[in-house]
């Protein structure tokens, strides 16, 4: 009689720590892979109007910007196969940053996660490196999810004509100075 209740005691305490992480890991909010497709057209006729040979790229437009990688990333099978990006939203912080994201794993567990990466101009893209992920306030090993480098091309999305003379990474903007002729 003893060793059932100690049985049914572990086994019921089991479940309980199970359930209490199934509950820390689940997102705390619903997130989607949606985005809309940054124009270089709407980009170049705002530099135009402001008579400044540089393009701004805000935190919307990196967060459009990254959802569409990671949503091509997936379909390419660049992912870890028990892995599934559902939703993104992110957050920038000058050179780095900070993704909010949801992901399935085993396409069973919903699992909320901040990706961390840092930006640096390698031209002709602006590169996205992934440098750690956390679930909350824990940091998982780079072994459990490290994905590859994220490229938003910018160069290519430009006329012919014209070049990147310099990129700025500012608090909640890309600022990207361009020059007339490419290098």
């Amino acid at each position: 009689m003893k060793k059932l209740v100690i049985f049914l005691v572990t086994a019921a305490m089991l479940v309980a720590c199970f359930v209490a992480l199934i509950r820390y890991v689940r997102p705390a909010q619903a997130l989607d892979l949606n985005y809309v497709e940054v124009s270089a057209g709407d980009k170049i006729a705002a530099m135009l109007a402001s008579r400044k040979l540089e393009l701004v790229l805000t935190e919307a437009d990196i967060d459009n910007l990254l959802k569409k990688q990671l949503a091509a990333s997936a379909a390419n099978g660049q992912l870890p196969p028990q892995i599934r990006i559902e939703g993104a939203q992110a957050k920038l912080h000058g050179d780095v940053l900070e993704a909010d994201v949801n992901l399935r794993w085993k396409d069973r567990l919903p699992i909320g996660a901040k990706l961390f990466f840092t930006l640096s101009w390698n031209r002709p893209n602006i590169e996205l490196i992934h440098t750690r992920t956390q679930i909350k306030d824990v940091k998982l090993p780079p072994a459990w999810l490290q994905l590859a480098t994220v490229q938003i091309p910018i160069e290519a999305q430009l006329p012919k004509l014209i070049g990147v003379k310099e990129v700025q990474f500012e608090e909640d903007a890309v600022r990207i100075h361009l020059k007339l002729g490419q290098s």
